[in-house]
């Protein structure tokens, strides 16, 4: 893979992300589909989790493997919230022709908006993740939710 190459792979990994973080923020499930790949695995249990205050409590989500069941799980974490995601500055590593593996840095913004329960999270952190290029098109292969910090109903947890 020569220079051009590698800088046009970058980013369709750059814009596939871009298009995961829309997908998601305006719950377009079937663009979402399009972002994963078939045997995808994604691993948010720490969406909602704050490494500086660990709650005993909190229910932990194992991973979920499959692009059919991750979707289904973001819709159903997400059906009753508003939210606003920004992806900053990815550190897009190209492996081979066909698999990269990046660093994006992110910040969330995820409110209920059903009235049924009062709730408020910004959270910070990253995804780690691995990509592949399959019949031409990148997908996410694996994403793991990484947290730094999370601001939880306007109380700051450092």
């Amino acid at each position: 893979m020569d220079d051009l190459q590698r800088l046009l792979a970058i980013e369709d990994v750059r814009q596939l992300k871009a298009r995961y973080f829309r997908a998601i923020d305006t719950h377009d499930w079937d663009l979402l589909v399009t972002v994963f790949a078939e045997d995808a695995v994604f691993d948010f249990t720490q969406a909602n989790f704050d490494p500086n205050f660990p709650d005993p409590d909190r229910v932990v989500t194992p991973p979920v493997h499959g692009r059919a069941a991750i979707v289904d799980a973001v819709r159903t974490a997400l059906s009753e919230a508003a939210s606003a995601h920004h992806g900053h500055l990815s550190e897009v590593e190209i492996t081979s022709e066909t698999t990269a593996k990046a660093i994006v840095p992110m910040e969330d913004n995820v409110r209920n908006v059903s009235g049924a329960v009062d709730f408020q999270l910004r959270g910070y952190g990253y995804y780690e993740e691995t990509y592949e290029k399959v019949d031409g098109a990148w997908q996410i292969k694996s994403s793991f939710i990484r947290r730094l910090w999370v601001d939880l109903d306007g109380r700051t947890k450092v």
